[in-house]
């Protein structure tokens, strides 16, 4: 029975990461079936403002785990800026502890900590141990693509260059999703995980998420 997985992300960023999840878990991607909530227009404060209801929503199906995810957004390119950080998105691995303000990493992980608590009701799956991954690739999920491709300075770049590079343009909509991004994931090996790791600070986030996880995730559903 394939494992159920709830995906908060924005556009057509579940179809990546739910290939990328199967590949660090080892599994085939058809295992791993997906719910999601759909919403015209997408976008940051979406994610944000439905965080309770998604998660409450996989909850109560029992989900395996739950993925909430962001790109980090950002489209200053560092290198023209001559900077280290764009101050209006900061990158997570930029700063010391735990920073609310404009950091989404933070931000999100505030929201899961405030409506754990609330997800109580299913005797044998507490939600306190529910594994809720979070997802904030820095600057967005193609830019992990990228450096799996060899350009591990892409990162520094802004988006319409990160897109122009990946799919000869500037906005990619979900057949190119389809025909370039995901052949490329569904390409990895293992050691293409290892070599990602080591060049992305958000990525090696996500993966040790889901290793950290993957008793549990891939553990008996025992409340379907």
């Amino acid at each position: 029975m394939p494992l159920l997985a709830g995906f908060h992300v924005e556009g057509n960023d579940h179809l990546i990461l739910r290939a990328l999840v199967a590949k660090v878990l080892l599994l085939p991607e058809d295992e791993i079936q997906v719910d999601f909530i759909d919403a015209p227009g997408r976008g940051w404060e979406f994610i944000l403002e439905f965080i309770p209801k998604a998660l409450n929503r996989f909850y109560s199906q029992c989900a395996q785990f739950a993925v909430v995810g962001i790109d980090n957004d950002g489209n200053v390119d560092l290198d023209e800026a001559a900077v280290t950080e764009d101050p209006r998105h900061p990158r997570h691995e930029n700063h010391p502890g735990f920073a609310l303000g404009d950091c989404r990493y933070c931000t999100i992980t505030e929201a899961i900590a405030r409506i754990r608590p609330q997800l109580n009701w299913i005797q044998k799956k507490p939600g306190a141990m529910w594994p809720i991954l979070i997802a904030a690739p820095v600057e967005m999920i193609e830019t992990w693509i990228l450096i799996l491709k060899g350009e591990p300075g892409i990162q520094r770049r802004r988006r319409s260059i990160q897109k122009q590079r990946l799919y000869g343009k500037p906005v990619a909509t979900a057949a190119d999703v389809m025909s370039v991004a995901l052949p490329l994931v569904r390409s990895m090996t293992v050691a293409d995980l290892v070599a990602l790791t080591q060049k992305s600070a958000s990525f090696r986030d996500f993966h040790d998420q889901i290793t950290a996880f993957r008793a549990t995730i891939c553990g008996i559903a025992d409340c379907w």
